[in-house]
């Protein structure tokens, strides 16, 4: 079981991981690979189980395992950081008790996704973790798709305050979806109106080619190095659990690999099927977007949805919520407020008393 990306989320939705047994990194890294599981398997009446053989769920929350996704996942790092930790440092899930055969019907690819990592979903237990699984925050943008910026449209999960604070399960989808076919109308009547191409910004071109290309014949980095200080940062300083001294010291690391990226070179001058200069820009943009992830958890102090912080545990009152804005200003992240407008819907209304 994957800890996937593991980039920690100013709006992190969390999901379930599963081991893989034979995932361990060699040396003393002891994160694990594996594959995603579906919060179906919770929502069904699957239990969650510590290193002991402990149901612990309900010691948290009245829902037990059916709990937000946000709440299960502190939990289980509760459990954790308490020293009730699976052998891999999870916990399990189990669905034996549901009746194995009901299990391989209903969750037919579940269970052969972990047949294949050396798990029986049906009648055993799964050791499982949770992970980064998408991207809550995003570009802002308009209900028709369109941004600040001319010319550039966004939708799915590219965009950001569609799902709040916490995604529903199977939301995802549906953003997508909605969203990508209203992108698809207005761009193409965005088309029509404008008629002859706008004029290129040639000092945005020059700057994109230097991006794009700045790299080559500077010496190479250890990429793979990089990339794994920057997941251990984000899941260890800037993840599920936050905290004032955890995100100070997370972003100085994400500063720190900011300029040694930017120092790495692509070795030759060959573009064709160069893997290696994909990851360099891959890479850049993934300290990129963590930074202004880190930036913005920093900024709130208080919780909500996914985002927790341990100095200041409550969330603010639903009237004078606000949702967080980052913005490159020159080589700075501008972290901003701005408040949510409760344009159909005020907290404490219901849609279902209107007629």
């Amino acid at each position: 079981m994957a800890m996937a990306l593991r980039a920690g989320l100013p709006l992190r939705d969390m999901e379930m991981v599963q081991f893989h047994p034979t995932g361990l990194l060699a040396g003393d890294d002891t994160r694990m690979t594996g594959t995603v599981l579906e919060e179906g398997l919770r929502g069904s009446g699957g239990w969650l189980l510590d290193g002991a053989g402990e149901r612990f769920m309900f010691d948290y929350d009245p829902r037990g395992e059916r709990a937000t996704r946000d709440i299960v996942s502190r939990s289980i790092m509760d459990r954790i950081l308490n020293g009730r930790a699976s052998p891999h440092g999870g916990v399990f899930i189990a669905m034996g008790h549901l009746g194995p055969e009901n299990v391989r019907r209903q969750f037919k690819g579940m269970v052969e996704r972990c047949a294949d990592c050396g798990f029986d979903l049906a009648a055993g237990q799964v050791e499982v973790i949770p992970t980064a699984h998408y991207m809550m925050g995003g570009v802002v943008f308009h209900a028709d798709c369109t941004t600040p910026m001319p010319g550039l449209f966004a939708a799915g999960e590219d965009t950001g305050g569609v799902h709040g604070a916490n995604r529903l399960g199977g939301n995802g989808v549906a953003n997508s979806t909605v969203f990508g076919g209203v992108a698809g109308d207005v761009m193409a009547r965005a088309t029509k109106l404008a008629g002859a191409h706008a004029k290129p910004d040639v000092a945005a071109l020059d700057a994109a080619r230097e991006c794009a290309f700045g790299s080559f014949g500077k010496p190479a980095g250890d990429l793979n190095s990089l990339r794994k200080r920057l997941l251990a940062v984000m899941w260890d300083d800037v993840g599920i659990i936050r905290s004032t001294e955890s995100l100070a010291h997370g972003r100085g690391v994400l500063e720190d690999l900011a300029r040694e990226i930017a120092s790495c070179g692509v070795p030759g001058d060959d573009r064709r099927y160069n893997l290696t200069w994909m990851d360099r820009l891959n890479l850049g943009n993934l300290i990129l977007v963590s930074i202004a992830i880190a930036a913005a958890a920093d900024a709130r102090h208080d919780s909500r949805g996914a985002h927790f912080r341990t100095e200041h545990p409550r969330a603010s009152t639903l009237e004078d919520s606000t949702y967080t804005v980052v913005r490159m200003r020159e080589d700075a992240m501008d972290v901003g407020m701005a408040p949510v407008i409760f344009s159909r819907v005020r907290p404490g209304e219901t849609l279902l008393d209107r007629s």
